[in-house]
């Protein structure tokens, strides 16, 4: 259910942008607003948003299903770029090399 809502998240960006990169967003965003329905509930619930003084900040999981919830969301957005990269690999020709 949460990783399917981040995949609709991630299919609105270009292809440029890093699926890490929107990862970070998309839980800030979910974090930051009034949650509308189960899914941000229950990321505002197992997942926190740190920040130090130089404006970093690290998302952390709140319990052990927190963490395991942001293990699997990192990686999705990993086999996503994976994905991405071999479509574009796959469209290359022996030609394109020289």
């Amino acid at each position: 259910m949460i990783i399917k809502e981040f995949s609709k998240y991630i299919q609105t960006f270009n292809a440029d942008v890093p699926a890490i990169m929107l990862l970070s967003d998309w839980v800030r965003e979910k974090i930051s607003k009034k949650p509308e329905n189960n899914v941000d509930k229950i990321i505002q619930k197992e997942i926190a948003c740190m920040k130090n003084k130089r404006g970093f900040f690290m998302l952390i999981g709140r319990s052990d299903s927190g963490r395991k919830l942001l293990e699997a969301l990192y990686e999705y957005a990993l086999s996503y770029d994976n994905h991405k990269f071999s479509k574009w690999v796959h469209k290359l020709k022996a030609s394109d090399f020289r």
